[in-house]
């Protein structure tokens, strides 16, 4: 199965923004210890970017992709803390089985066969704490449209769920376009009412809330069974602990800005 990956720079200078990370030599050096790990494991993976990613990734660096997209600069005209959405663009472009892979993801070992076949892959299912709660609430009040599937799922007033696009992909291809297509929708409908609302915030639902609106009644293959509250992550910046005892890490959300974390993940580099 093809690995993809995506870096767009949103018109800032690579050099000097920290894109989340504790550091911008940090952020950089992410993605140096990311996409080697993934070339060490498979023979086949792709990046999706843009030409200042070209540029200091693949003209300077020299990263080891086995090919490069540099595709992602006509949304420039986007928002640049609408970060998941080159990850989508991606993902629309896809015309066969894919795994994209966050570049603040890190892996030691090969994803099983299982998950390989599903028709859908993510990292794991999340359940809303307030803080999910109190983001839709935002949204709500200030945004002008949102999709059905998003519209009969509040309807129910049940707990928010979502799915965590650390990694995701799958073998339906023609599903993943159609959900890609509704997320744009969602941004693009909503353009005027950005300047009400955490933009940040945004991107959790119009990425991993509307996917899971999307799939209530299909079988997701997830590489955690264990369901996550949004803030519940453990250990997913252990790496003292990699290979033997783990394989995987994300340094989501507050992860990648600990000081103590980006140093080891320097040292391993």
């Amino acid at each position: 199965m093809k690995i993809v990956q995506t870096f767009w720079s949103g018109g800032k200078n690579i050099l000097e923004e920290s894109y989340g990370w504790f550091s911008p030599l940090h952020h950089i050096q992410g993605w140096v210890l990311s996409s080697n790990l993934l070339r060490k494991l498979y023979s086949e993976v792709e990046l999706y970017t843009d030409e200042a990613g070209n540029d200091l990734l693949i003209n300077k660096l020299k990263l080891p992709y086995t090919k490069v997209h540099v595709v992602l600069d006509k949304l420039n005209t986007y928002n640049s803390n609408l970060w998941a959405l080159p990850k989508i663009y991606t993902y629309s472009l896809q015309e066969k089985p894919f795994i994209h892979i966050d570049g603040d993801v890190f892996i030691w070992q090969k994803f099983n066969k299982e998950l390989l076949s599903s028709e859908f892959i993510t990292q794991n299912m999340e359940s809303a704490t307030e803080y999910y709660k109190k983001i839709w609430d935002e949204l709500e009040s200030n945004l002008s449209y949102f999709p059905q599937e998003i519209i009969q799922d509040r309807k129910k007033d049940t707990d928010i769920k979502a799915f965590n696009a650390g990694i995701f992909g799958g073998n339906n291809i023609d599903f993943i376009k159609e959900y890609t297509k509704k997320a744009f929708d969602f941004v693009d409908k909503n353009l005027l009412s950005l300047e009400k609302i955490n933009i940040t915030n945004f991107n959790i639902f119009f990425e991993q809330y509307l996917f899971y609106c999307m799939t209530k009644n299909k079988k997701i293959g997830c590489f955690f069974d264990e369901v996550f509250e949004d803030n519940g992550y453990k250990g997913f910046g252990n790496f003292e602990d990699v290979p033997k005892v783990k394989t995987y890490l994300h340094l989501l959300g507050t992860y990648k800005r600990n000081a103590k974390i980006c140093s080891k993940m320097s040292r391993q580099l």
